[in-house]
């Protein structure tokens, strides 16, 4: 029939927040998955993917970033989109004001507290992974 599909494609970013050797990482609110993560949203029409880093660490835990460097991406099945990661650094005051319709908790890690979490492929987890041992992620690619 020639009818030709051009699958729907939502752009979401992740967020390495970092604060010299912190990393901030949170909790999310009312869902299964229950360990620590990153930082994410998916982009609004008309946003650029550094407007959506600004917006969403804004919005879900209060605090300004600048720096924002792209890291790397991945597709990401579970919702038809393509995850994006970056890196950015806290501007100004640490202290996080918490969008609880979205987090149950944020907080800020050390490198050596970083907590282990499950291994998988997502862009996400290696992000922490560069972090906890050690890299620059303002240095990487």
């Amino acid at each position: 029939c020639h009818n030709m599909e051009f699958p729907k494609i939502c752009p979401a970013v992740i967020i390495g927040v970092t604060d010299g050797d912190k990393i901030l990482m949170s909790k999310y609110a009312g869902r299964t998955y229950k360990k620590y993560a990153l930082l994410a949203g998916f982009t609004e029409i008309g946003e650029t993917l550094e407007e959506t880093v600004q917006r969403e660490v804004m919005e879900e835990v209060g605090l300004k970033v600048k720096n924002i460097r792209y890291y790397k991406s991945q597709p990401w099945s579970f919702s038809d989109s393509a995850m994006i990661g970056f890196f950015a650094k806290l501007e100004g005051d640490p202290s996080i004001t918490l969008q609880e319709s979205e987090l149950g908790e944020a907080k800020w890690f050390s490198r050596e507290d970083v907590p282990d979490l499950p291994s998988t492929i997502s862009v996400g987890q290696e992000m922490i992974t560069l972090f906890k041992n050690g890299g620059d992620p303002f240095c990487q690619r």
